[in-house]
């Protein structure tokens, strides 16, 4: 791979695209088939010193400067979003068309993916602000050229092995990131003016006005205005230790087994594999993340710790099933006061059924109640000796997926005096 620095920043007519000359070719020719106008041709012929515009040598290599290119435009479009995101003044639909000059804001839990024809994919995480610069395929030889600007925040992007001419460049207002066919991510953090690019497969070239810097896969780069860029090894995906747990409880909660050299994670859950569809994630410190307001389903989650410098590193998607499950319960006298009434309430959907067990405190071995298949939601109980005693109600459901789910609920404790 090689990109020169000066391309990097420059202008469209700094980074011409090549044509090989044809037998049959003219200036004027090429132009009545891939310039704007035929104004082009003059500047052309100067570029590449040709004599006569209406005589080229065969095989002759052209340099063509893409502003006097025709295009049509790529549509970049909106494949899948959840929460806040906004683009230029309206809010996020499916296929709806990112066009040039455009921004993409999203809010706090706020995601959205776009896709392209050619089988390219960009996603801007929650918290962030990236504006399409360009999104063009040049008539001539079909050559795909797209420019996003991240502008706070992060994205992430993907790409096929592009042609020779072609490109993708994921910019921040201190470097850019150019790519000919990889995984990447690209953020800018405000605060601190720092570029980070993470390149998760393949290689990019990082590039300023002063230098380049490669970043091969598994490494991420991190450089702010006026410094060296720092080049470091990303961290390993952090093992999430009930990611593969089917989720019963009101809130989901995940767990990370912490290593060393990580400040802090970014956990995302998703409807598809790929994070397409992301419909939640979190930034947290310690390594623990409490999500809510989960629908039943299938869903998928990853995590990535975060090193000292703000990259972030690799990640393993795991499935897990979102299935509420439980029931939470009460006790208290009777009206005459002749027992006590046990109460529950279900959590969740479906045919449910429970099971119920009593035991006194001081001997939690022998079970003074035992019922295995209540129908009902709660029943009263008579005949209690004084002393204190310990009870807890199990959810029951049979499930097409996992067999019969049973959710025991917390020990809850009952003190009866004289």
């Amino acid at each position: 791979m090689a990109f020169a620095p000066s391309c990097a920043f420059a202008s469209e007519k700094d980074s011409p695209l090549r044509y090989t000359v044809e037998r049959g070719d003219t200036l004027y020719g090429l132009a009545e088939k891939y310039f704007r106008s035929t104004a082009a041709i003059e500047q052309v012929r100067r570029l590449n010193r040709v004599a006569d515009a209406r005589r080229l040598p065969v095989g002759k290599s052209l340099l063509i400067p893409r502003d006097v290119l025709r295009y049509t435009q790529v549509e970049v479009a909106v494949v899948a979003y959840s929460g806040p995101v906004r683009i230029a003044n309206g809010t996020a639909q499916v296929g709806r068309v990112l066009k040039e000059r455009e921004t993409v804001a999203t809010g706090a839990n706020g995601f959205v993916s776009f896709s392209t024809k050619f089988g390219g994919r960009f996603s801007i995480p929650s918290n962030s602000r990236a504006r399409l610069v360009s999104a063009r395929r040049y008539l001539l030889g079909e050559t795909l050229d797209i420019d996003l600007a991240v502008e706070k925040g992060r994205s992430s992007a993907s790409s096929p092995t592009l042609k020779n001419g072609s490109r993708i460049r994921v910019r921040t207002p201190v470097a850019v990131t150019a790519v000919r066919g990889t995984e990447f991510r690209v953020a800018y953090d405000e605060e601190r003016g720092r570029s980070l690019t993470e390149v998760v497969e393949g290689s990019v070239a990082v590039v300023t006005p002063a230098q380049e810097t490669a970043a091969l896969e598994g490494f991420g780069v991190a450089l702010a205005e006026g410094q060296a860029p720092s080049t470091e090894r990303l961290l390993p995906a952090p093992q999430l230790v009930n990611g593969g747990d089917i989720q019963t409880a009101e809130t989901l909660q995940f767990a990370i087994a912490p290593s060393a050299g990580e400040e802090g994670y970014r956990i995302q859950i998703a409807k598809d594999a790929g994070f397409l569809d992301v419909v939640s994630e979190q930034l947290i410190q310690r390594p623990q993340a409490t999500f809510d307001e989960l629908a039943d389903g299938r869903y998928f989650v990853r995590a990535r710790a975060i090193s000292g410098s703000g990259l972030e590193g690799q990640s393993e998607a795991l499935s897990f099933r979102r299935k509420r499950l439980g029931a939470g319960g009460s006790a208290g006298a009777s009206d005459d006061g002749a027992g006590y009434v046990f109460q529950w309430l279900p959590s969740g959907e479906g045919n449910t059924y429970y099971a119920f067990q009593l035991w006194r405190a001081d001997d939690p071995t022998r079970l003074v109640v035992d019922e295995t298949s209540l129908s009902t939601s709660g029943f009263e109980l008579t005949g209690f000796d004084p002393g204190a005693y310990v009870w807890r109600v199990a959810a029951i459901q049979a499930d097409a997926e996992d067999g019969l789910l049973k959710i025991w609920g917390p020990d809850q404790k009952l003190t009866i005096s004289d």
